[in-house]
C-alpha cells in the first residue's frame, strides 16, 4: 500500500481538489457540474488528446474495462507517531455511450474514515469524468476532467484504455 506518507500525500491532493470544488458551498452533483467546475478548481486539470483508434473501439473498451476494473473497494491504512487513519473508499464507474460521445464517470464514496460536510451525489463524489468523441474513422478525441494530483494511476489507465496501449486494470490502492 505504499508508505504512510505517500497515501497521506495522495489523499491530500484529492481532498484539496474536492475542497477547491466546494469553495462555493456545494459539491458538483452531476458529471456536467463536475466538468464545469474542474477547469477553475485550484488543483483541477483537463487533459485533451487524440487516440489513434476508432471511436467505437474506445467506447467498447470503456464499457468493458470500467466495470471490470473500477467497481472496487479500497482500504487505506496510514499511521504516523501521532495519528492513525483507516479509510474505506468505494469506487463506482458509469459508462454512457451514444453515436457521438462515450462518457466515463468515476465516483468515490467514503464508507469509513472520512466525513463529508457537503451533500454527496448518489454513488459518491465525482473524481473523474472522461469524454470520448469521434474525430474521424480512425481517431478519437478524449477529454479527461479530474484533479492534477492524486489519481495518477486511474488517469493513466483511462488513457491506456483509450489508446489501446495498455488495457490492464489500475491498482486503485495507489490512488
Amino acid at each position: 500500500m505504499g508508505k504512510p506518507f505517500d497515501s497521506s500525500v495522495r489523499a491530500f491532493g484529492v481532498c484539496t481538489a474536492l475542497a477547491a470544488l466546494s469553495a462555493c458551498g456545494s459539491m458538483p452533483q452531476t458529471a456536467q457540474e463536475f466538468r464545469e467546475a474542474i477547469p477553475t478548481a485550484f488543483t483541477g486539470e483537463v487533459q485533451h488528446f487524440e487516440a489513434n483508434r476508432p471511436f467505437r473501439e474506445v467506447a467498447r473498451t470503456f464499457q468493458a474495462k470500467a466495470p471490470e476494473c473500477l467497481n472496487v473497494s479500497v482500504r487505506t491504512v496510514s499511521q504516523t507517531g501521532t495519528s492513525y487513519q483507516n479509510i474505506v473508499a468505494v469506487y463506482r464507474p458509469t459508462v454512457l455511450v451514444s453515436d457521438k460521445k462515450a462518457e466515463l464517470h468515476v465516483q468515490r464514496k467514503y464508507e469509513k474514515g472520512v466525513i463529508s460536510p457537503y451533500k454527496e451525489p448518489e454513488g459518491g463524489h465525482y473524481v473523474l469524468v472522461a469524454d470520448a468523441t469521434p474525430v474521424d474513422r480512425g481517431k478519437t478525441r478524449v477529454d479527461i476532467y479530474g484533479p492534477s494530483k492524486g489519481l495518477d494511476v486511474l488517469i493513466k489507465a483511462v488513457k491506456g484504455w483509450a489508446t489501446g496501449q495498455n488495457v490492464g486494470c489500475p491498482d486503485m490502492t495507489k490512488n
